[in-house]
């Protein structure tokens, strides 16, 4: 049996559970769903979700999982400069070491989640990885297929360029060592967040930076052992110890996604960390500590049809894209796609919001839009083809959900640098064609590592959410109500959060988007991301100097922590709509 018949194996297999359980009509009640007590929200649509609604959907969105090659983060994340520049603040997390393990129990709970409330698909919403390295994705795709050390995209297109006759150290030295494969993630010594050193941002940096790179130098394993031979300085690492195995093996801590999954362009997932558009001259720097950065997107597009083929699909969403495009020669317009969910009833819209044109204003593809940093936009070619999808999933008499890594209020216009960024499509402009299709039902993101859900509401011809206030040209006047905005925290950072979504018809005109907060069980990296939310002092930030190195002002100083978790109007909720 060949990979694609298995794929349309396990995706007819998936389609089977799917029917039963719309058939049951039930909401999921699973352990991994937090005790936060359902809140009802009617800005959109009056009612209440009714025990009796027919379930259409039931997904989960994965956000900002930051699978995270600390080891290479002295170097190869220029960390050493985080408490100088605000733009960075999101390296050296105390509890970064633990990402791939906080992802993989992640998905076991889903599974148990899935063994009686079946999900149709999980969706990832950007940021997968955090340096953009092969080896960082590779992880993530390990991950998901409960495998480790699988081959990729890039040792296979590099072996093809070598010689025939290359030895296997020619082979190791330029293909092999970059994608993580034959070395285990080393295991620094945990932080401790009472020690004083910990308790400013300048000495935990150099802290986490000493240990973690004694560790990768070192080849320090989880039990403190020490061998050269598993060191990561100049070599990528893969999948932590404890999960380098295949998933249903004995004994075997590593679980696999049981649904298929799809993928969606981050910042994170295209830029050096996110923010760093320069190309020149890195993967040559990084030839002598084994990272390759993907900085074409195509690079990062093919990692993705280097996966099992069940519970596929193969490509995870980006075998989808239109086949035109798929063999152009534009190598950054293949990462949006479209597909069917719910037996065809529901059209899934898949965005890339990262800015990765080239600035007509430099001459050579060498600095991408500098200043736009991590924020996010859409081309207007994109833009068009989106309207285009809106429009046909209409007459097809569907509904329909939007799905980008950047949520409105972090595109471009509201950066840093937002006079100097060429934006051809407006947040403005992307809201008020969203709203002006009444079978539009949500925009769901990630990126701000924060739960926040917000209504986007049509009222007198215009659309707001309370900052974007925009004119709306409703497509069928007079049933335009507007959509669910909707931010998933991110599982890197507290509170190390994802979320569930259920769509619902009532059958009384009304229908509920039902949102549950998904948790995973990994403690001791929970202990250290709640450390880890506080306010970060930066020297360019005047406050911060005048308060001192100490934190004994967080409450008026910080920004971040505290919030990331959202309100009870945020969490577990229940989002009620007009069906079309």
């Amino acid at each position: 049996m060949n990979a694609v018949t298995m794929g349309r194996g396990a995706a007819l297999a998936a389609i089977f559970l799917w029917g039963a359980a719309q058939a049951a009509g039930n909401v999921a009640q699973c352990a991994a769903i937090s005790a936060d007590t359902y809140v009802t929200r009617n800005e959109l649509a009056s009612g209440q979700r009714r025990a009796d609604a027919q379930l259409l959907l039931r997904f989960v969105q994965l956000t900002d999982d930051h699978i995270t090659d600390d080891d290479g983060e002295a170097i190869n994340g220029a960390s050493a400069i985080d408490p100088v520049v605000p733009t960075f603040e999101a390296a050296m997390r105390l509890q970064q070491e633990y990402s791939d393990e906080v992802l993989n129990d992640m998905v076991g709970r889903l599974n148990q989640c899935q063994a009686s409330y079946p999900f149709e698909f999980a969706i990832v919403t950007g940021d997968s990885a955090d340096m953009t390295t092969v080896a960082e994705t590779r992880r993530f795709i390990d991950n998901l297929d409960g495998r480790y050390d699988q081959p990729s995209a890039f040792e296979t297109k590099c072996r093809a360029r070598l010689p025939a006759m290359a030895s296997a150290a020619t082979i190791d030295a330029l293909c092999t060592r970059f994608t993580g494969r034959g070395v285990a993630d080393t295991q620094a010594v945990d932080p401790n967040p009472d020690r004083l050193v910990q308790k400013s941002l300048w000495t935990r940096t150099v802290a986490q930076l000493l240990a973690t790179e004694a560790a990768a130098t070192s080849g320090r394993a989880a039990d403190g052992s020490l061998s050269l031979k598993r060191q990561t300085a100049t070599r990528s690492p893969g999948m932590p110890q404890v999960l380098r195995c295949n998933a249903g093996t004995p004994g075997c801590a590593n679980q696999q996604l049981n649904m298929p999954w799809y993928i969606a362009f981050g910042n994170h997932d295209g830029y050096l960390r996110g923010t760093i558009a320069l190309t020149l001259g890195l993967n040559q720097v990084s030839l002598v500590t084994g990272r390759h950065y993907m900085f074409d997107q195509h690079e990062f597009i093919d990692e993705f049809f280097y996966s099992q083929p069940t519970p596929g699909p193969l490509g995870h969403g980006f075998n989808y894209a239109d086949s035109v495009r798929r063999i152009d020669g534009d190598s950054r317009n293949d990462g949006y796609y479209a597909t069917d969910a719910g037996s065809g009833r529901v059209r899934l819209i898949v965005l890339n919001t990262i800015v990765d044109g080239v600035d007509p204003r430099i001459p050579l593809d060498l600095l991408r839009n500098p200043f736009a940093l991590s924020d996010g936009s859409l081309d207007r070619v994109q833009f068009e083809w989106l309207k285009n999808e809106l429009a046909s999933s209409a007459a097809r008499g569907q509904l329909a959900i939007v799905f980008s890594h950047h949520p409105d209020l972090t595109f471009a216009e509201y950066g840093m640098f937002a006079k100097l960024v060429p934006i051809e499509v407006t947040a403005a402009e992307l809201d008020a064609e969203l709203a002006s299709w009444p079978h539009l039902i949500a925009w769901v993101a990630g990126h701000t590592h924060q739960h926040r859900i917000r209504a986007f509401k049509v009222a007198g011809g215009r659309g707001s959410n309370g900052t974007v206030d925009t004119p709306v040209s409703c497509k069928q006047p007079g049933r335009c109500q507007g959509f669910w905005q909707i931010e998933t925290a991110s599982l890197i950072d507290h509170p190390q959060e994802q979320r569930l979504l259920e769509v619902l018809d009532n059958g009384d005109g009304s229908g509920t988007l039902r949102g549950s907060v998904l948790q995973h069980g990994y403690a001791k990296a929970k202990a250290l991301a709640a450390a880890d939310d506080r306010c970060a002092l930066y020297l360019s930030d005047p406050k911060a100097v005048l308060s001192g190195i100490s934190e004994a002002g967080l409450n008026l100083l910080c920004a971040q922590g505290g919030v990331r978790q959202g309100t009870a109007a945020d969490r577990n909720v229940d989002l009620m709509f007009r069906m079309p």
